[in-house]
């Protein structure tokens, strides 16, 4: 737990902001709005603003509820309702006024709009206003940020509207942008956030005073993932060289015996872990739309047992996935059965509640906090950290790239260094089996995390992983087909596009 968990508590008052270094207790300088940056206070609050959407939890659950919930690994569940308004999507059906994807449609762009309007009046701002924060980093990470989100929207929804500047009221409405489009801004964004980032060891006082804000580590590895998408495999690797030339020391994955812990409140922000949205419980800041914790958290708990509601609930399939494969550390990381869920809160508190609307017998430890560590009152702001990137990625990036570029020993070393933090015995098939062995590390290393739903259909594997017998017992049969790779876009935007854009 580090101190700049609870920074900008004053300024999130106004932002809903991301911690970062500055001081709690001053009021804030400046305004958060657009216009003329006349003091370099002021442009921080700015930059702040911009950080603010990746806290919110309309902007992130869909980590989850897309890239868990649409794969084999988890279904919705939640009360009757809440499994109710997936099923069709579950089953590949997807509503186009669904409030899941307008959320994560509205709020990506919520947080573009701040990204440019933050970079266009810091670009016309004086120099020699800055003295405390460095102008060109700030800009760096508004870059970064923006990359981020236009990659969230292009991985979910395929081309969409795609500008960098500042848009008038009255501006022509935009239509699809193509994917390649989207990519190259994506890519542009990347570079120029990686040439002025400082590294991790760059800065005094790293974990108390800037862990949680982006890092030219983050950037890079950020580019391995992009490049993966776009099948761009020399990228993959010339990017993974520079990671590790330039930052590598500065990242290691942990011992087997610290596996779990690395997701714990005290394992944040260690050495295996590269970027991570910093969350805490705020007296003031509680409520479902602001609030300063970790509300996954909230949504993700055994239901009527603690406060949680129970959502996105691992599957059977997950848990034999990890027995298929001998994975003790990874499972018990990632999967928490509700036997078990019972006797941490029976242990802690007595008499408990009856779990409800339990569908599969699991749920995410990698999202659970027991009495004591969690937050009950203001349960919106859960304390623990959303971890975006982990240094594992990066290395099973490296390994895919290395197996389709032919470097096959390069591949099968990255697979075996994220195999042998969990005590797994390493792997050194060649051919197809390779390939099949890099994906399936990628199935049980980021399980629960969001990435197994985009990581199948990327390598155009929907039809043959998602086939139908999925969740059968939950109602969800339908098999994948070709086209649901990427979801519609908000029904609203339709309609206000004049026939610009269309599903």
């Amino acid at each position: 737990m580090f101190k700049n968990k609870y920074i900008i508590g004053i300024v999130l008052a106004i932002l809903t902001g991301f911690s970062s270094c500055a001081d709690l207790d001053l009021a804030p300088l400046g305004s958060p709005e657009a216009g003329d940056i006349s003091e370099e206070r002021q442009a921080f609050l700015r930059l702040t603003a911009v950080y603010s959407v990746m806290k919110d939890f309309r902007y992130t659950w869909s980590m989850q509820c897309f890239g868990d919930v649409l794969s084999n690994d988890a279904t919705y569940s939640g009360s009757s309702n809440d499994a109710q308004t997936f099923t069709l999507l579950e089953n590949y059906q997807y509503q186009a006024d669904h409030t899941e994807i307008l959320n994560k449609y509205r709020y990506s762009y919520q947080c573009i709009n701040k990204a440019n309007l933050f970079i266009r009046d810091m670009e016309m701002a004086d120099d020699a206003l800055f003295s405390k924060y460095d102008k060109e980093q700030m800009i760096g990470e508004a870059k970064f940020i923006r990359a981020y989100t236009y990659f969230e929207l292009v991985k979910t929804f395929g081309g969409v509207p795609c500008y960098t500047g500042v848009l008038d009221l009255d501006h022509e409405r935009l239509g699809r942008a193509s994917v390649e489009e989207i990519y190259s801004v994506i890519e542009q964004d990347l570079n120029d956030a990686v040439s002025v980032l400082p590294k991790k060891s760059e800065v005094a006082n790293y974990e108390s005073s800037y862990a949680g804000r982006i890092t030219k580590g983050a950037a890079i590895a950020m580019q391995t993932r992009i490049y993966l998408y776009e099948k761009k495999y020399d990228e993959v690797k010339k990017a993974f060289e520079k990671f590790q030339n330039e930052c590598g020391g500065e990242y290691s994955l942990v011992a087997p015996e610290d596996y779990t812990w690395q997701f714990s409140l005290d394992g944040e922000h260690c050495s295996s872990s590269i970027l991570e949205v910093n969350m805490y419980n705020s007296s003031t800041q509680s409520s479902y739309n602001v609030n300063n914790g970790n509300r996954h958290v909230l949504m993700s708990m055994p239901r009527n047992m603690t406060i949680g509601f129970g959502c996105a609930q691992p599957t059977q399939a997950l848990a034999d996935a990890y027995d298929a494969e001998g994975d003790v550390i990874r499972k018990k990381t990632t999967l928490l059965s509700t036997e078990e869920a019972i006797e941490i809160e029976t242990a802690a508190k007595g008499d408990v509640a009856p779990v409800t609307d339990d569908r599969t017998g699991w749920y995410n430890r990698k999202l659970y906090l027991a009495p004591g560590q969690r937050e009950e009152n203001r349960g919106n702001n859960q304390p623990t950290n959303l971890r975006l990137i982990r240094l594992a990625e990066v290395y099973l990036n490296y390994a895919e790239a290395c197996y389709f570029s032919g470097d096959i020993a390069n591949a099968q070393k990255y697979l075996n260094e994220v195999r042998s933090h969990v005590n797994l015995a390493p792997k050194n098939h060649t051919g197809s089996q390779l390939f099949e062995d890099i994906m399936n590390e990628r199935h049980l290393e980021f399980g629960m995390e969001g990435f197994r739903f985009f990581d199948v259909v990327r390598v155009g594997w929907g039809e043959k992983v998602f086939n139908g017998t999925k969740k059968a017992e939950f109602g969800a049969k339908t098999p994948f087909s070709a086209g649901a790779e990427v979801l519609p876009i908000p029904q609203t935007e339709i309609d206000i596009s004049d026939g610009l854009i269309t599903n």
